[in-house]
Parts: C-alpha cells; structure tokens; sequence
C-alpha cells in the first residue's frame, strides 16, 4: 500500500522556522504546545479537527495493470477538511503582538506552498488572545494568541497486488487452451 497526502505540520514548521529566522524574530517552532519554560517563546502548532468532507461510496478512484511487471493497482481518493491551531507563546504580551504580526504575514506566504503541494480551500481564522497564570508552563504568566487555518487535504491510496498470468483455462466441454 501506497499513500499521499501532505504532512500540514511538518511542511508548516520547517516553513514558520525559516520564516522566522529570516525576519530576525527568535522564535522556537514546535508540533505541539511548549511543556517548560526553556522553550519559549515559541509556536506551537496542534492538529484541531481532521475529519473526511466528502465521502463517496467506496472512494474508488481508479484502476491500473501494469502487464510487464504483472502488477494491478487500484487508487481509492478523498479529501480531508483538516484545521490547525498555530499558537505563539510568549513572557511578553507587547513581544508576542509582534510575533503574532509576522506569524500572520508569513501564514499567507504560506497558502500558495500549501496550495502548490496540493491543499484546496486554504483559509484562516484568526484573532485570540489569551493569557496563562496557571504555572503549568512556567512559573510566570505566558501570554499567547492563535491563528486556526483550514483547508482540503487530498488522500490517495494505491494497493497494488501481483497477479499470476495465465497460462491456459478450459472452456465448457473439456478443452483445454494453453497459451
């Protein structure tokens, strides 16, 4: 079994890093929210809902034989409607509006990467602020802000079996042709 589809997170964080960097804003990038002090300031990018937005009856997609490598493949596609949460944390609250500044610039700069590795429908939602005097981060408060995105991720599955090629069959009667 083969598959693709876009691995959002992976291609947002190596984005986000190198966008930051190149903006001189010193900001971790992580896939998930920070766990201690040390790694802030940050941005934690965490998967919020991933479900299939079209479903059709078996997903079939097409079919395939290769006769040289006597190989068959059926393709079964879908699209998965998928949002993440990029949420910037920081000690500062002045600090993390800046950071939330070129975080939105650059999620921009990243819809046309999205839409050329194939995502559909790349939007954002955008605009909370929070604050945490919990603790659990650190011992001071950490103020954050987040940004959802949403889009289409296709899937696509190919199985490919190997089949044997026949050499002969018998037809009704008992006759036998070989091949």
């Amino acid at each position: 079994m083969e598959f693709n589809s876009v691995d959002v997170k992976e291609e947002l964080l190596q984005f986000l890093k190198k966008g930051f960097k190149e903006n001189a804003v010193r900001m971790n990038v992580f896939k998930s929210d920070p766990q201690t002090e040390t790694e802030l300031p940050c941005v934690g990018i965490n998967r919020v809902s991933d479900s299939e937005a079209a479903h059709i009856l078996g997903d079939f997609g097409g079919d395939d034989f290769d006769r040289d490598a006597l190989q068959y493949s059926e393709i079964h596609s879908t699209h998965f409607q998928e949002s993440m949460e990029v949420r910037i944390w920081h000690t500062n609250a002045d600090e993390r509006e800046r950071a939330y500044r070129v975080m939105k610039a650059l999620l921009m700069l990243f819809r046309p990467v999205a839409v050329s590795k194939g995502l559909l429908s790349f939007g954002m939602e955008a605009g909370k602020d929070e604050s945490d005097f919990t603790g659990q981060v650190a011992p001071f408060p950490v103020y954050w802000a987040s940004i959802i995105i949403s889009y289409l991720n296709p899937l696509d599955v190919q199985v490919t079996e190997r089949v044997e090629a026949i050499s002969g069959f018998t037809v009704r009667g008992g006759v036998r042709i070989d091949g």
